[in-house]
């Protein structure tokens, strides 16, 4: 149901994956199938810019303004936020980019299954949600790397919710316990999970 351009650009993709964690939700799938038309979304904080074309049946994102369009404000905070717009489809899009988190488990797996075997990825992913003080251990072996945090925190940075992973761990959203080189590699594995979906 959602498709890119030939050549996407970073926001094109992480737009993208968002609205395809919108589609697994029945009521916001439904409202994809209600939409027609294109919206343009500029961003508040830089140059960057895409468009949402629905037909109906699905959602083509694209770089750039669409001819003649009025570009509708888009934040990020940390996700995306769409500015208050009377637009439907303007509208729609703000719901749909706007989907429930996962549950950290399912954003956890998620993670692993996209990142395990990557040069430098640790053997072993440890995963620690704070307020139901349970574990998830991925791997295994003693090449460890450990994400501590609160379940909607835990989600949002394994599902590619949160600009950058560093940024993650170093606002305090999340804390680590592993090396320099992991960190590194786990914010590699963030990037791929963003902008790939």
């Amino acid at each position: 149901m959602i498709a890119t351009e030939a050549d996407p650009t970073p926001l094109v993709l992480s737009l993208a994956r968002t609205l395809r964690a919108s589609v697994r939700v029945p009521e916001l799938r439904d409202l994809v199938a209600q939409t027609n038309g294109s919206v343009s979304l500029k961003s508040v904080t830089d140059a960057q810019s895409a468009t949402l074309t629905f037909d109906g049946s699905g959602v083509l994102v694209s770089h750039g303004l669409a001819f003649g369009a009025e570009p509708v404000d888009l934040a990020f905070d940390p996700e995306y936020t769409v500015g208050e717009t009377a637009d439907p489809v303007a509208r729609a899009a703000a719901k749909l980019l706007s989907p429930p988190l996962p549950d950290w488990r399912v954003a956890g797996a998620h993670f692993w299954e996209v990142s395990q075997g990557t040069p430098g990825f640790p053997g072993r992913l440890v995963l620690v949600c704070l307020e139901e003080e349970a574990e998830l251990v991925f791997g295994e072996g003693d090449d460890v790397y450990e994400v501590h945090g609160y379940g909607p925190a835990l989600a949002a940075v394994l599902s590619g919710q949160i600009d950058h992973f560093l940024y993650a761990v170093g606002f305090g959203v999340v804390s680590v316990v592993g090396s320099g080189a992991h960190l590194s590699a786990m914010c590699g594995a963030h990037w791929k999970v963003r902008f790939g979906g």
